[in-house]
């Protein structure tokens, strides 16, 4: 259709439905969604939440005022990937992942049509903030990550992140639960569907980019990825299924140079193995939190250096 033929309204229509997400400000949605009346409760009860059980909990413990045990859950696969220290532009992009598509929805339709899907989904990233705390409030969990601080963000991620909440990710329960709470919101916003599929990729690629940055990075070991993804499994059922983990996971390191293809499959087997074990152990849990702290309680990061070197010294005798 000619431009010329378009209304103003078809026109403006037609910008949001070619543009990409990732033009979108991050930062808008801070000045619009914690002022309105429409949602300034549930954003402030997301902060306050995200303070308490994401800052309040690792502080608390550095500076002596809890005594959680700490497990650390380094993984002798997390060896073979090497640390990237570029890569922490696309891991400091977590929150973007889901603040710009809620930009998008407001300038779109406007406060008043957005507000309900900023309220659903600031309710739903706050249950996941109290299910994570509740496990951290049981056992913390740490990796051995790289003194790194060549870069602003490292810096700020050193200081602001004292590193005990590793079991589970929350970077991966995040985007995990974006690439399919905005699929669900595009739906019901009647986007069409070519919009749709090209929204989706754009946030799903993304997501799968963050998800291989938290090990590139060495914020997270191939064990913190499990946990999470079953976690939001559990959470979430009728939006994230057992079929959504297994494919985000083998969509993982698809483009990967600095690491062999024999190794990638390796990591990603590992990967899979114990979200698949997770969710047939919390079949029959009572908590979801069960199979993990049976997992946790039960690792020794020793033992299992030790464990996989013999197996791969029994692996180079057959050959």
């Amino acid at each position: 259709m000619d431009n010329k033929k378009l209304t103003r309204k078809e026109k403006r229509e037609l910008k949001f439905q070619e543009r990409e997400l990732k033009t979108y400000s991050g930062l808008y949605p801070y000045f619009r969604i914690i002022p309105s009346p429409r949602t300034y409760k549930v954003a402030w009860k997301f902060l306050y939440t995200v303070t308490k059980n994401y800052m309040g909990t690792q502080f608390l413990q550095k500076w002596g005022f809890y005594h959680i045990p700490v497990v650390n859950v380094d993984s002798p696969l997390d060896k073979k990937i090497p640390f990237t220290p570029s890569k922490v532009y696309v891991y400091m992009d977590f929150v973007y992942l889901f603040l710009r598509p809620l930009t998008m929805i407001i300038k779109r339709y406007g406060m008043k049509k957005a507000a309900r899907f900023c309220n659903e989904w600031f309710t739903a990233t706050t249950k996941v903030y109290t299910e994570a705390g509740r496990m951290y409030k049981h056992t913390l969990s740490t990796t051995v990550r790289p003194v790194y601080k060549e870069n602003i963000h490292f810096r700020i991620i050193h200081a602001f992140d004292p590193h005990l909440l590793c079991v589970p990710s929350l970077h991966i329960a995040l985007i995990a639960l974006t690439t399919v709470y905005f699929k669900k919101f595009f739906r019901e916003l009647e986007l069409t569907e070519a919009e749709c599929f090209q929204k989706n990729t754009e946030i799903y690629n993304e997501a799968v980019e963050i998800a291989e940055s938290v090990l590139y990075m060495k914020q997270h070991s191939v064990n913190c990825i499990p946990s999470a993804l079953y976690m939001i499994t559990k959470l979430f059922p009728e939006l994230f299924t057992p079929n959504d983990a297994v494919n985000f996971i083998n969509d993982m390191f698809l483009t990967a140079p600095a690491i062999s293809t024999e190794d990638v499959a390796e990591i990603k087997d590992h990967i899979s193995f114990m979200y698949e074990r997770l969710l047939l152990e919390g079949i029959a849990a009572d908590d979801w939190r069960d199979p993990v702290i049976r997992w946790i309680e039960s690792y020794d990061y020793q033992k299992e250096i030790k464990a996989y070197e013999e197996k791969q010294t029994q692996e180079q005798q057959k050959d």
